[in-house]
């Protein structure tokens, strides 16, 4: 289901960046603008031009988007509290482990280190 909304709204914010840059840019500046404006306000045609269409189309299409983004982020977050819920407690708690008593053989220990050379006993006696 999330990932259906995902495309959806992938698909609508992709139509809604081509309509807005379709549309007709204002480069005359204030004065452009406002006799734009007073043209198309009393003009026969002012909901048929094409800039209107895409004016229209830009407000539904963001609408769209806002409502998309809404419901994506509601229902990931019911899937992320469902999955918090799925975790079982058990797994959550910690567990103290004791360490294992390893015996020491009293004996071997010593044996281990008459084996070894010693070398500081074979000293040269080149001092004479």
């Amino acid at each position: 289901m999330q990932n259906t909304l995902i495309i959806i709204h992938v698909i609508i914010s992709v139509v809604l960046i081509a309509v807005v840059l379709m549309q007709h840019g204002n480069q005359q500046g204030l004065s452009g603008a406002i006799a734009g404006g007073a043209e198309t306000f009393f003009g026969k045609n002012k909901g048929r031009t094409i800039d209107a269409v895409l004016n229209k189309a830009t407000t539904v299409i963001a609408c769209l988007f806002v409502v998309s983004a809404i419901v994506l982020t509601v229902v990931s977050v019911k899937d992320k509290a469902a999955d918090v819920e799925a975790v079982p407690t058990e797994a959550t708690e910690t567990v103290q482990v004791e360490p294992e008593a390893v015996p020491v053989d009293a004996e071997a220990a010593p044996a281990e280190a008459e084996e070894a050379p010693d070398e500081t006993e074979e000293a040269p006696a080149d001092a004479e």
